[in-house]
């Protein structure tokens, strides 16, 4: 019997083993068969993908690029004939220039085939075989019997010799206010970004050749761990790296020295980045100001990289004092530094009620910084010295103190004898000294600053008289020296100290109308907040003014002597001033109110309303109406007095749909729509909001949310 496995075993010889009898002899037999194998079988080249390397490398030529199968031939005899052999590069066996030319599948299989590029220019190249199982002739290819020889193709790739750009190189400098307190500087693709065309942004590496001295590098990624060797464009791209500011460090700006590079090791020069801040804070911690001072403007000062926006936020803690009683703040807490602005004001009405008191004690603290880093003096005390029977007097503490009052802020008292400040037609005479000899005549505002000065070597003598009026009070204004009087004479200054050494200066006062003006006037609304910087062209038709006009000078008088006129500030422009017109400006608002453009303002903060509601409050709480916006000045203070939060003015279209008209009655001159309204407006969207930037947007009259609104009355 012979077995079927036995039978496919080629080549090899079958036995059948038998007995031969004839019932008295037997005989054993062995009868013995012989099989051989017949190939019909083809090759079949399964895979033929060629080969991907750069030039001058070498590839190995594997089971998944070439790849030849047979079912009835072993891998031994699957053979691979050359038929051209590779023009720009060689092939190897085991390691060794490949001398026949042929090579099998198990050399294949065993990964003994390589090919190794010999440089230059070329872009491809190739050798061309015929397979072979060493019976059949012909091979199968994509279904179909070759006996020509097909190609086996090899790409070169040029090798990478050029390093990274740089795309994006800027100074970072928006800081922002962390979780955990800190101070960091996202540094991101829209600061520091470079390209490669054959690298990914994941294999273009920073190397920090050089960290930063005054903060360190973060990846906010996982455990924010730091960075002291390098980073990817990928971690700029996903805005994970953070340089954390040393806030025990008193400095504005930092380096960082690195050095692009791809991982073929091309490497650019050495670039620096840079990092650059701003400290805000007060310019002075303490102050003391007489009760009668009025104004009291405080400093706040930004140190450092000043080119973007900053923003800080003002906190009141009354301490001892009386918001409301003992002095007035502006609604608004929020102090903006436009870019290049170094130094911001922000003024205090200090309220004089002529009753005898203890003096009083508020801190102004600053927080919140946006695009910032608070400063060491992120607090200031201010103390109210309580003005008796005219005059205030420093405290204890203060004559203890061993810097010159000028350093502390102290805003000085009527000396014995002057006048008090009821005193009808009280002026300040400002004068700057010794070559200058304009003057200006201003109304309650002291300037902040001051020189401390012996006032009895200092005398205003009247013309023609011997009497000798004192000042009530000296200090400086950056260059000017400002002297504070009592009166309206003709005077002239001079100094009594030596008749050799005598400093004498002719000043006139213009004599006023029997109207008296106000002494501690409360600040109005619209000069709350002033800059050093005006942003108001002059007028080519008036004189040369030694200021510009800004809300800061809103009130001052200057007379010109060229001219032997008086001018007015009144915000933005310089105006011939006369007794007609401060008639007008006697006008004054109810307390709360706040006077522009010939109207009184008052901002409900106290119970948001819808328009419906709140034109309805306007109309009968506080016998207005919802403002009308004149002038794109205007929309801008109230957009300041508002604390720049959303509020409804006047302006809608419920009469007639697309027709907008002022609840007042007044022509629409100005608008300052964020996107202005279709001609037919929703239904309900017939009433006006200040939005975002101090931007229109039209919305639902009677439904919606409830916000803050202003009401205004036409002196």
């Amino acid at each position: 019997m012979v077995k079927q496995e036995s039978m496919l075993k080629a080549t090899l010889p079958l036995f059948a083993r038998f007995i031969v009898s004839n019932g008295l002899r037997t005989k054993h037999g062995v009868f013995e068969v012989t099989l051989e194998t017949v190939d019909k079988a083809l090759p079949v080249v399964t895979r033929n993908k060629g080969l991907r390397l750069v030039e001058g490398a070498t590839g190995l030529l594997s089971p998944d690029l070439l790849q030849l199968t047979d079912p009835d031939t072993p891998l031994e005899k699957l053979t691979f004939l050359l038929a051209q052999l590779p023009q720009h590069g060689q092939l190897y066996l085991q390691g060794t220039v490949l001398l026949q030319p042929n090579f099998t599948q198990q050399d294949v299989d065993n990964r003994n085939v390589a090919y190794r590029h010999s440089g230059g220019d070329s872009r491809i190249d190739q050798f061309t075989f015929v397979a072979t199982d060493r019976t059949n002739k012909g091979f199968v290819v994509d279904g179909r019997v070759w006996e020509e020889p097909v190609s086996f193709t090899i790409q070169v790739d040029q090798l990478d010799k050029t390093a990274p750009k740089i795309t994006h190189l800027h100074s970072a400098s928006q800081v922002g206010l962390l979780k955990n307190g800190c101070y960091g500087i996202y540094i991101t693709s829209r600061v520091l970004k470079a390209s490669d065309p054959d690298t990914e942004d994941d294999q273009i590496i920073f190397k920090i050749s050089r960290g930063p001295q005054h903060g360190h590098l973060e990846n906010t990624t996982g455990t924010g761990e730091f960075i002291h060797e390098k980073f990817s464009q990928k971690d700029l791209n996903s805005k994970t790296i953070l340089y954390i500011i040393n806030p025990s460090l008193e400095v504005n700006s930092d380096v960082m020295e690195f050095q692009i590079m791809d991982p073929t090791g091309n490497s650019a020069p050495p670039q620096i980045l840079e990092l650059k801040w701003s400290h805000i804070e007060w310019s002075q911690t303490e102050y003391e100001v007489c009760e009668n001072v009025g104004l009291l403007p405080l400093e706040i000062t930004r140190k450092g990289y000043s080119m973007d926006s900053a923003f800080v936020s003002v906190k009141v803690n009354p301490v001892s004092a009386t918001v409301g009683k003992d002095f007035t703040v502006t609604p608004s807490k929020l102090i903006q530094f436009d870019p290049g602005m170094s130094a911001k004001m922000w003024n205090i009405a200090i309220t004089y009620d002529g009753l005898e008191e203890d003096d009083e004690v508020f801190e102004v603290i600053l927080n919140s910084p946006v695009n910032a880093v608070l400063g060491r003096k992120t607090k200031a005390a201010v103390k109210i010295l309580d003005s008796k029977g005219g005059q205030c007097h420093r405290s204890y503490s203060l004559n203890q103190n061993k810097h010159n009052a000028w350093e502390k802020g102290i805003w000085r008292p009527l000396p014995p004898g002057s006048s008090s400040p009821t005193t009808s037609g009280s002026f300040h005479l400002e004068r700057k000294l010794p070559s200058s000899t304009r003057l200006a005549v201003t109304r309650g505002e002291s300037p902040w600053g001051f020189e401390s000065m012996d006032l009895s070597r200092m005398r205003l003598r009247p013309r023609g008289n011997v009497r000798t009026i004192h000042p009530s009070s000296v200090y400086r204004n950056g260059t000017d020296i400002i002297y504070n009087y009592h009166g309206t004479v003709s005077l002239k200054l001079e100094d009594d100290s030596s008749s050799a050494h005598k400093q004498k200066a002719e000043v006139s006062v213009i004599s006023w109308p029997q109207k008296t003006i106000q002494v501690a006037e409360l600040p109005q609304a619209d000069k709350v907040e002033s800059t050093t910087d005006s942003h108001f062209p002059r007028q080519d038709q008036l004189p040369s003014f030694p200021k510009n006009c800004t809300l800061e000078l809103r009130g001052l008088l200057y007379f010109e002597e060229s001219f032997q006129k008086l001018y007015q500030c009144n915000g933005t422009a310089w105006k011939a001033w006369s007794p007609r017109t401060k008639e007008v400006e006697d006008k004054s608002c109810p307390a709360g109110w706040h006077h522009h453009s010939g109207y009184c303002h008052s901002l409900i903060m106290e119970q948001k309303h819808t328009w419906t509601a709140a034109a309805q409050a306007c109309r009968e709480q506080h016998l207005g109406s919802l403002v009308t916006v004149l002038t794109r000045q205007h929309m801008r203070w109230l957009w300041y007095i508002s604390g720049r939060r959303p509020f409804w003015i006047g302006l809608n279209d419920q009469v007639h749909a697309g027709h907008w008209e002022w609840i007042g009655g007044e022509p629409v001159a100005f608008t300052n729509w964020r996107k202005l309204p279709r001609q037919h407006s929703k239904p309900g969207k017939n009433c006006v909001l200040v939005h975002r930037q101090g931007k229109w947007q039209a919305k639902d009259c009677r439904q919606g949310k409830p916000h803050n609104y202003i009401c205004s009355r036409k002196l």
